[in-house]
């Protein structure tokens, strides 16, 4: 009965936003339109390809299948066109705590889009073969990673081996993707919730970066810009960390490292236990590792290197 009332209301939604499809689409579509333009100053080239919504409810039927929660809905899996996908739909649930309004919602959706398909042409970015705005919030295709989200292997319950080796390779690899953002484009661009939870490994443990509902482009001629928070339990920056420090946060990664990177038995503390075991990991690597990445959570941020300098130096590990 349960499933049947769900079903019902999903074909209720949908019904409601077929009868609105051709002002959705173009809403939809006039946003994704400003946001391309804002962030390639016109010059992108990629085609993005379109979808309908009947489509992606057959092909998703009707959105089973869900493989993960993302910031603003969910992914679930499809087959669309004899082809496996990924499709991920923006919700907004009514009451929930951490709900954005409509604008927010939308906004985060046509920057997705826009973003995701300006950086197609990196290896290290889960790839967008097409979209749909014909819902309330236009809705991502990607293909089909297989994937696992990268949070799950760093869990302390996960029986999975990811080994130093993979991990490096992983930092390597997002770090590329981060510079691009920062470099490829007419003004840099800021990703902002850079986390375990944003980054998947697909079926070859190719680490790919995804979500970028958040990123920021910085104002011709600035090195910042302001905007509302993105709160992150754990991942403030420090700077901003130390002025709310009164208040019921959970603690900090960065004060974490500090309480006890200066201990004696160190590496023990703080570093994965799974890689300790290793026997082929190299002590000294690893200290470097840690010293980068204390670099990087410096208390102010004009003490914290660039991430063209951050990218350099992970890329020398062997």
């Amino acid at each position: 009965m349960d499933c049947i009332t769900k079903m019902w209301s999903v074909l209720k939604k949908f019904r409601k936003e077929e009868e609105d499809v051709p002002n959705l689409f173009l809403q939809n579509g006039s946003a994704l339109l400003e946001e391309l333009i804002s962030f390639s100053s016109g010059t992108y080239d990629i085609p993005i390809r379109s979808y309908s919504a009947q489509q992606l409810v057959k092909a998703t039927n009707n959105f089973a299948g869900r493989v993960h929660a993302s910031t603003y809905g969910y992914i679930c899996r499809g087959t669309l066109q004899g082809r496996s996908i990924l499709d991920k739909m923006f919700i907004n649930i009514p009451g929930n705590p951490a709900s954005h309004s409509d604008f927010d919602i939308l906004a985060g959706a046509v920057r997705d889009i826009a973003v995701t398909s300006l950086m197609s042409r990196n290896k290290n970015v889960l790839k967008i073969i097409g979209c749909c705005l014909e819902f309330r919030y236009p809705a991502l295709v990607y293909e089909d990673a297989r994937f696992e989200i990268l949070a799950n292997f760093l869990d302390p319950n996960c029986d999975k081996l990811l080994s130093w080796k993979s991990r490096l390779k992983i930092a390597k690899s997002i770090a590329s993707a981060i510079l691009y953002l920062h470099t490829a484009f007419p003004t840099p661009i800021i990703y902002r919730i850079l986390n375990p939870h944003n980054i998947i490994l697909d079926h070859h443990c190719v680490p790919k970066l995804f979500d970028f509902s958040f990123v920021i482009s910085l104002p011709p001629g600035e090195l910042q810009v302001e905007d509302d928070l993105i709160w992150i339990p754990g991942y403030f920056d420090p700077e901003y960390q130390s002025s709310r420090a009164n208040e019921d946060d959970p603690e900090h990664i960065v004060n974490y490292v500090n309480d006890h990177i200066h201990k004696d038995d160190q590496f023990k503390q703080i570093v994965d236990p799974k890689i300790l075991n290793e026997s082929s990991v190299n002590h000294q690597q690893l200290q470097a590792f840690i010293n980068i990445t204390l670099r990087c959570v410096q208390a102010k941020g004009e003490n914290r290197p660039d991430m063209l300098d951050i990218a350099r130096k992970i890329l020398q590990f062997e």
